[in-house]
């Protein structure tokens, strides 16, 4: 069975040591709030593009390192 965005998101995540714990969805955009593991802050990320319509593990990736620059 193929693994939904948000599971990737939340795997890709994982591998940084960073929990993702919701993701709010809007008519024009994404709010992803997730938790870094060792300092316990919570990091919350205005995405432009809405996390459903990733396809690729690429896509997922680039949107990783855009909440972490941001944090």
């Amino acid at each position: 069975m193929p693994k939904t965005p948000s599971v990737l998101l939340r795997e890709e995540l994982a591998q940084r040591n960073i929990e993702l714990l919701d993701i709010y969805s809007f008519k024009d955009r994404d709010i992803i709030r997730a938790r870094d593991k060792l300092t316990g802050r919570i990091i919350l990320y205005v995405s432009k593009r809405k996390v459903s319509t990733l396809t690729s593990k690429e896509e997922i990736v680039k949107l990783v390192e855009e909440m972490l620059r941001s944090k």
